[in-house]
């Protein structure tokens, strides 16, 4: 009956994890432009979470990531209010001479941030810094260019970047692990039922369930008492 248990577990895990996996799988990661809402199917817009197959410690970083961006390009007040006016970089293109360079300063502190946060490979901190220049080019247009800056908005499009970069990253990352999942149980399941030695969790292999039977001690043919035997 154990044995009968086992087998029976052993299918239901390895049916879950397949239609699991091939649940993950089928999904074909859809990169965003827009790293601050995405829409519901019920059509309600709601804030961009990373997927749920990320770390906790990847949608943390992902937040301080969207709020600086948002911050940047969209209100100065930050995440506090989210509000769709204009952000801190628009307005210091503003400034004469100094400003697009503090500008260009500040979408630079985004990028060092993912960074840290997330070791970005070098192609895609090159597509970052692109959008950088590009806005410093912008912004040297006096009056206009900080509204071509704001359109262009730098912060936001290095975000979805970002956000692109993890989430891909992070479903291959759960697709091999499930991959390797269902290997090992394929493994545990075909070795239980060949009629090797059975494994157990540690890799040991378990004797017990090789052995024979231990038969009783024989009765002794004759008892000894202080009379004699009998």
């Amino acid at each position: 009956m154990s044995g009968f248990l086992q087998s029976t577990l052993l299918g239901l895990g390895k049916d879950y994890l397949q239609d699991e996996y091939q649940e993950i799988a089928g999904q074909h990661f859809q990169p965003t432009r827009d790293p601050f809402y995405e829409t519901n199917k019920d059509g309600k817009k709601h804030r961009l979470r990373l997927p749920y197959y990320c770390t906790k410690d990847e949608s943390k970083a992902w937040k301080n990531i969207q709020n600086k961006a948002w911050m940047h390009d969209k209100s100065v007040c930050g995440c506090c209010c989210w509000t769709s006016i204009i952000g801190w970089a628009p307005l210091l293109a503003l400034l004469p001479v100094i400003g697009p360079l503090l500008m260009y300063w500040v979408h630079e502190k985004l990028i060092e941030v993912a960074d840290d946060k997330y070791n970005l490979p070098v192609e895609t901190k090159v597509k970052m810094h692109a959008n950088i220049v590009l806005d410093l080019l912008i912004s040297l247009v006096p009056v206009l260019g900080s509204v071509l800056a704001w359109l262009h908005a730098c912060s936001t499009r290095n975000a979805a970047i970002v956000y692109n970069f993890v989430g891909q990253r992070a479903l291959e990352r759960k697709q091999a692990e499930m991959m390797h999942q269902k290997q090992e149980n394929e493994k545990y399941a075909n070795t239980n039922t060949s009629g090797q030695p059975a494994v157990n969790a540690n890799g040991n292999v378990n004797r017990n369930n090789n052995r024979p039977a231990v038969a009783a001690q024989p009765a002794a043919a004759y008892t000894r008492t202080p009379r004699g035997y009998r």
